[in-house]
C-alpha cells in the first residue's frame, strides 16, 4: 500500500511527457503546413533547383571548354607606316657635306711660228652624301627595344656633273684653240677638283653628318637607338 502513491506519481508524469510530445507534433505539422500554403516551400524548392541546374552547366562548360591562358608580351617594336619610310626613300639624294672649289687649268701648244695658250678658270660645287635610290629593298628594319636598323649606300659624289658652266670663265687665250682642248681641259679641272675634295677626311664628315641626321629623324618617330651599317666605297 506504500508504494501505490509512488507509481500514481510515475503514471501521471509519464502521461504529462507524452502529452507535450504530441502537442510538439501538432504544432510542427501546423507549421509545415502553413509553409506549403503560403507557398514559400515551392519557392524555396524551386531556388535550390535553379541553383542544381546552374552548377551542372557552369562544370560542363568548363570541361567541354576550359579557360584560356592569358600570356602578356611585351611589344617594344615600333609601328613605322610604310609609306612613312617610302617617303623618307623617295627624297632620293640626301646631302651631308658641300664643298665649293676653283681650279685653273692650263694648255699650251708650241709651233714653229708662234705658240697657242690657254688658260681657263673653272668652278664647282661638290655635293657629299648619301644617294637612297641605290638602296635595297630591307635597307629599313624595325627591331625589338626600340631599335631601328639601317643600312645605306656608301657615302659618296652625288653629282658628277659638279662644274658649274656659267661660272667658268678664260683668264688668258693666245693662238688657235682646237675645239677639243675645252673639253681636255674641263675633264682636267674634274679631276683636280675631286681629288682635293673627295679625301678620306670629307667622306668620314659627310658619314658622321648623315648618322646624326638619320638618328633625329627615327627618333623623332619613336626610336631610342639607331643603328647605321654604310655599304663599303
Amino acid at each position: 500500500m506504500r508504494n501505490a502513491p509512488k507509481r500514481q506519481t510515475v503514471k501521471r508524469h509519464t502521461t504529462l511527457c507524452l502529452i507535450l510530445h504530441i502537442k510538439q507534433q501538432q504544432k510542427m505539422k501546423k507549421t509545415l503546413l502553413n509553409i506549403l500554403r503560403s507557398g514559400r516551400f515551392y519557392t524555396i524548392c524551386l531556388v535550390v533547383t535553379l541553383v542544381a541546374v546552374a552548377i551542372v552547366v557552369v562544370v560542363k562548360t568548363w570541361r567541354e571548354h576550359p579557360p584560356v591562358s592569358l600570356r602578356v608580351e611585351r611589344n617594344t617594336r615600333i609601328d613605322v607606316t610604310p609609306e612613312e619610310i617610302q617617303s623618307i626613300r623617295d627624297i632620293g639624294q640626301w646631302e651631308f657635306l658641300s664643298i665649293t672649289t676653283e681650279e685653273m687649268v692650263e694648255w699650251n701648244r708650241h709651233r714653229a711660228f708662234g705658240n697657242d695658250h690657254l688658260v681657263r678658270i673653272y668652278q664647282g660645287t661638290l655635293r657629299i652624301g648619301v644617294d637612297l635610290t641605290r638602296a635595297k629593298d630591307d635597307w629599313f628594319e624595325s627591331l625589338p627595344d626600340s631599335t631601328a636598323r639601317l643600312r645605306l649606300p656608301a657615302i659618296g659624289l652625288l653629282d658628277s656633273q659638279f662644274i658649274d658652266e656659267a661660272r667658268t670663265r678664260t683668264f688668258y687665250e693666245k693662238g688657235s684653240i682646237p675645239p677639243t682642248v675645252l673639253d681636255e681641259l674641263y675633264d682636267s679641272a674634274s679631276q683636280k677638283m675631286r681629288r682635293r675634295c673627295l679625301t678620306p677626311q670629307n667622306m668620314q664628315r659627310a658619314e658622321n653628318n648623315a648618322r646624326t641626321q638619320f638618328f633625329r629623324i627615327f627618333q623623332q618617330m619613336g626610336f631610342k637607338r639607331v643603328d647605321i651599317i654604310f655599304e663599303k666605297r
